[in-house]
């Protein structure tokens, strides 16, 4: 076994290890008191530490390797915190990679369409209904999607239930595209939210964001 198989075992036994620690919070019954519940808050805290101290780790290779274990674990706290670590990177390697490991998650996308600049949003609005999307008062659309399977050939996340590309994540930034004529390009920002424009049929381009982190 390599020296950085060895590590990437280290640092998955440990993310496993820790990850149990957090599952296995004691149920509160109705008799806990608030020194129980105190300790159950520390127990919680001292739990994720490690995890903090695996992904600031100098060594920017087990940093990574960190970050993409604990997106990959299935554990909702250890996702949300390893997301957070990625996105709010200062080095876009590390968000990039970020962004690809939670796109393989398969999570649902908001993707907020800005119509509040056009002047006729009748086709806009078209765009919108004919894709179940929710409309505010001030024009912003809501349309859900659903990340689907990843495809080696296209280099892209499929759309949930169809063959063609959804998501995009290369050097020009995420790529968004649907077959109901919508295409968007999006940049990683300092907040972690993906932020550009896109082009519905018959709509001038419009601001397009999706929000990563809660």
């Amino acid at each position: 076994m390599s020296v950085n198989d060895m590590k990437l075992l280290k640092i998955a036994v440990a993310v496993g290890a820790a990850s149990l620690l957090i599952g296995a919070t004691a149920q509160a019954r109705d008799t806990l008191t608030a020194d129980q519940l105190r300790a159950m808050v520390d127990e919680r805290i001292a739990a994720q530490n490690p995890f903090e101290e695996l992904l600031n780790d100098p060594d920017a290779e087990r940093s990574i390797a960190a970050m993409e274990i604990m997106l990959k674990s299935g554990n909702p706290t250890l996702t949300r915190m390893a997301l957070e670590f990625g996105l709010l990177s200062t080095n876009p390697t590390v968000r990039r990679i970020a962004v690809e490991d939670y796109m393989r998650s398969k999570p649902v996308l908001t993707l907020a369409f800005d119509g509040s600049s056009l002047e006729d949003t009748r086709y806009f609005q078209s765009r919108m209904s004919g894709n179940g999307a929710m409309m505010t008062p001030d024009k912003i659309g809501y349309w859900r999607m659903k990340v689907g399977d990843y495809d080696p050939a296209q280099g892209c996340y499929l759309t949930e239930n169809g063959s063609s590309c959804f998501v995009t994540v290369n050097s020009d930034g995420v790529l968004v595209q649907s077959t109901t004529y919508m295409t968007g390009r999006l940049t990683i920002g300092d907040t972690g939210e993906l932020s550009g424009s896109a082009s519905l049929y018959q709509v001038d381009p419009i601001p397009l964001t999706v929000k990563l982190l809660d």
